[in-house]
């Protein structure tokens, strides 16, 4: 087995999406995909591959929708799947993606995968599983972006990149990325102007703040208890930032 081989098994067997996979599947998914090290702002659908499938071994990458980039959609972890493929059935044209920091990524063109489906189901079922508990988590979002106030949204929001992408510091948990007020407002389909105003109140509360421009969570347990509170649609006409 090459050194090159080795590495990209060690990252796939700590990605928990592919967790359930035997060795056998691990090794035969490493050979499925080319794997890359990306430095930060990478663009990484427009100029390249069309038909490609992503996954986040080690970095962050921002998804985003309109042009230009006028609408953060999501923030990937190391784990996640993204793309335009014709072969999954997610040939988005406006669908955007840029490394937000340094990034370890694998990717396969569509036609590989087709391929993979045909020769090695087993390998292809995993992956499809995996692939499914994203969308269901996906699913989750979306549908508590239905019934939740904006209040509850962006604390919810929060609590998520700090989980996913926080690292300690003294006073909390820091997302080593800027993220803009209209960032945060994509992600929870608000105005920016209540984003602002949310994380102000936020930021006096003690729960959230800057650190050298940088977000901070500084009280997880606040933020959780903002998130689950038991509150119906915001009482304003809000509608999400188009800037």
């Amino acid at each position: 087995m090459s050194d090159d081989h080795g590495k990209k098994i060690w990252y796939l067997r700590r990605i928990n999406l592919l967790a359930s996979m035997t060795d056998e599947e691990i090794d035969m998914t490493a050979r499925l995909f080319v794997d890359q090290q990306f430095p930060a702002g990478v663009e990484l659908l427009g100029g390249r591959q069309p038909d490609q499938v992503y996954l986040v071994k080690e970095g962050a990458v921002r998804l985003y929708g309109g042009h230009p980039r006028q609408v953060t959609l999501a923030l990937l972890s190391p784990g996640r799947l993204f793309g335009r493929s014709y072969a999954t059935g997610d040939d988005i044209p406006k669908l955007g993606a840029v490394t937000l920091v340094p990034s370890y990524l694998c990717f396969a063109t569509g036609a590989r995968l087709l391929d993979a489906f045909v020769h090695h189901p087993e390998v292809m079922l995993q992956l499809t599983r995996a692939l499914a508990e994203q969308v269901f988590r996906t699913a989750g979002w979306l549908e508590r972006i239905g019934v939740a106030s904006p209040r509850s949204r962006l604390a919810s929001l929060l609590v998520e990149l700090g989980d996913e992408f926080g690292e300690p510091v003294d006073t909390g948990r820091r997302i080593p990325f800027r993220l803009t007020r209209a960032d945060l407002a994509g992600m929870v389909g608000v105005s920016r102007e209540t984003a602002s105003r949310l994380m102000t109140e936020f930021g006096r509360a003690g729960w959230a703040g800057q650190d050298g421009g940088l977000l901070l969570v500084r009280d997880r347990e606040a933020l959780a208890a903002q998130a689950n509170a038991a509150e119906s649609l915001a009482p304003e006409n809000d509608a999400p930032s188009e800037a």
